[in-house]
């Protein structure tokens, strides 16, 4: 008995370990404007020396946030979807994977027009069968923060307090990920073009100012060349502040 249960315990350390939990690689991930779509995919690399049976992994998109807040998903109205089932959770079905072998994962991201921008954080469980033995794994999104904290400090992973958490078997942790949603900044550019335009006419007016060529009357399209050129400088700002949101 002892002997068996010792071999149990071995097996749940070689499983768990993080040096052999199947590897989620080769994210690619969408940055959509309101009322797009796009393809969200990664590859499942089998780390272990025997094949993963009936493998079913389950996602889902859960938080929303931006520099300033962070919501649930179930808060967010016009939240973005998962095409292949027009709601935020999405299971699928990979089959076996062979050892050292990997799985490709691909679906869906739909968005609408008025789907806010921001970051939405997508998290997965993985369910499979090895050496007869059924495991789950979950990534951190199906946890509080003060949950995964507790579990994590002391550099360490406790698996049993975030199955006591979750009530159910946490055989190891898989990664959460992400994708966003930017609204266009085509009206920028042209408001940039707009302005370049004006400056341009300015600059010429200027240059028969001081060649004086040009009419009293004309002054005031001169004066417009500072105020554009602020408003120019203004824009970019917010070019700038925008791209790095």
């Amino acid at each position: 008995m002892k002997l068996a249960a010792l071999l149990v315990i071995i097996m749940l350390s070689y499983v768990s370990s993080p040096a052999h939990v199947p590897n989620f690689d080769n994210f690619t991930t969408p940055v959509l404007e309101p009322g797009e779509k796009g393809i969200f995919n990664f590859t499942i690399e089998n780390r272990y020396v025997n094949t993963m049976f009936d493998c079913e992994l389950h996602v889902g998109i859960y938080m929303w946030a931006t520099e300033d807040e962070a919501r649930d998903i179930w808060k967010i109205e016009n939240r973005p979807v998962i095409g292949e089932s027009e709601d935020v959770n999405y299971t699928i079905k990979l089959g076996n994977i062979e050892p050292g072998k990997n799985a490709s994962v691909a679906f869906l991201i739909k968005t609408f027009p008025g789907t806010p921008d921001g970051v939405y954080f997508v998290r997965f469980s993985l369910f499979f069968t090895y050496n007869g033995t059924l495991y789950k794994m979950w990534s951190p999104g199906y946890f509080p923060r003060d949950v995964w904290d507790n579990a994590t400090k002391n550099h360490t992973l406790d698996l049993e307090y975030l199955a006591s958490y979750l009530g159910d078997r946490v055989d190891g942790i898989v990664p959460d990920s992400s994708f966003s949603v930017k609204s266009s900044l085509m009206w920028v550019l042209y408001v940039l073009i707009g302005i370049t335009a004006i400056v341009g006419i300015a600059a010429i007016y200027t240059y028969f100012h001081e060649e004086g060529k040009v009419r009293k009357g004309d002054e005031y399209i001169y004066q417009l060349k500072g105020k554009y050129k602020y408003l120019e400088e203004q824009v970019k700002e917010k070019l700038k502040e925008r791209k790095n949101q």
